[in-house]
């Protein structure tokens, strides 16, 4: 009988706002939930081993991580291109590069995301056939299932083929990841009419529309949110405008009914009576749920979270990435590519060990 399998994920511990007490937290919940996981956690080691005890980072739980000292650190100061040369030594550019050297499966960071793009598509490199990696973001929706969004910021300035991968990509994804049976998908448009919207969107349908696959049409914005679609593909620049109005509205909403129950005694009553649903509707709206975005499209596993992220989400960061390399996603993106699009590549392993 083969053995089990296990995944080897780089976690920039420097990255993120709460660095390195929520990464090495994060780590340590990772840890204790996934028996298949084998941490590499990158940063600088004059920080982080002080708090290994305090995370419980000790004893049998030491033998499932090591650490590799990275001197430097990306700021949010920083140009995203200053890993390829002035900070070579800095954590996210050491953990992608242990993904391009084959010694990780993949990476995950909570640091600057431009860094942890530039790492993931010019150190790590992209999947044969792909033009361009996306970002995907996993979202809510009223029928209790994901709706996967993308692309979420990695490509501000798409042409359709593009928008077309990225639509293949997510659609693969949500079948293999999230276990949507042959998901519909959809593009992002101001109306579901076929001849609305712009040139990017109409030629991307129209490309869509030629292909094997549950092609829905145009989904407009209420249709990410109500289950209709379930892949809904965008050029980066949409997708990061409507991804950061639908965090900051959450936010507004979770702020809100905080304020409502505790304004007088009999809202606080009737706040504990209802304290199973409001925390049931509070994680749904959380996105330390999903712990952060694939970047899909490259050659290995790339998961870049929030800056502010906390403990819970970079644990959930980690799972994202353990998912992504249990199903292989990559192997399942290069097949789906060659099968749909004549000019990809012919399937390999990706760069993803598993």
């Amino acid at each position: 009988m083969d053995a089990p399998a296990v995944y080897r994920i780089a976690l920039d511990v420097m990255g993120g706002d709460h660095a390195p007490h929520a990464t090495l937290e994060g780590a340590a919940a990772a840890l204790q939930r996934h028996a298949d996981l084998h941490l590499i956690l990158v940063g600088d080691e004059s920080r982080m081993r002080p708090l290994f005890k305090h995370y419980g980072l000790i004893g049998d739980m030491a033998e499932r991580f090591e650490v590799l000292h990275a001197p430097s650190v990306v700021t949010m100061e920083d140009k995203a291109t200053c890993i390829l040369k002035d900070k070579k030594d800095s954590s996210i550019r050491m953990a992608a590069q242990l993904v391009k050297d084959g010694l990780a499966d993949g990476v995950v960071s909570m640091g600057h995301t431009g860094a942890a793009m530039v790492a993931s598509k010019l150190v790590i490199g992209t999947l044969d056939g792909v033009d361009r990696p996306c970002l995907a973001s996993v979202m809510p929706n009223t029928q209790g299932r994901p709706t996967v969004l993308l692309d979420v910021g990695a490509n501000v300035d798409s042409k359709p083929e593009h928008v077309a991968q990225f639509a293949l990509m997510g659609a693969v994804y949500a079948e293999e990841v999230l276990g949507v049976a042959r998901p519909r998908i959809g593009v992002l448009s101001v109306g579901e009419e076929d001849g609305k919207g712009t040139e990017l969107t109409r030629a991307t349908s129209q490309a869509l529309r030629e292909l094997d696959i549950n092609f829905g049409g145009n989904a407009e914005g209420r249709d990410i949110w109500n289950g209709n679609f379930d892949v809904v593909a965008c050029d980066g620049f949409v997708g990061n405008a409507l991804l950061k109005s639908a965090e900051a509205l959450a936010e507004g909403i979770l702020h809100g009914l905080k304020d409502s129950i505790m304004s007088g005694w009999l809202s606080r009553l009737g706040g504990l009576l209802a304290k199973s649903a409001m925390r049931r509707f509070v994680k749904k709206l959380d996105y330390a749920e999903y712990g952060g975005a694939p970047l899909l499209g490259i050659q290995g596993v790339s998961i870049i979270g929030h800056g502010r992220s906390d403990g819970r989400a970079v644990a959930s960061g980690i799972r994202a990435a353990v998912l992504a390399c249990e199903h292989r996603i990559n192997e399942h993106i290069q097949a789906s590519l060659h099968r749909m699009l004549p000019q990809a590549a012919p399937v390999g392993d990706g760069g993803n060990a598993a």
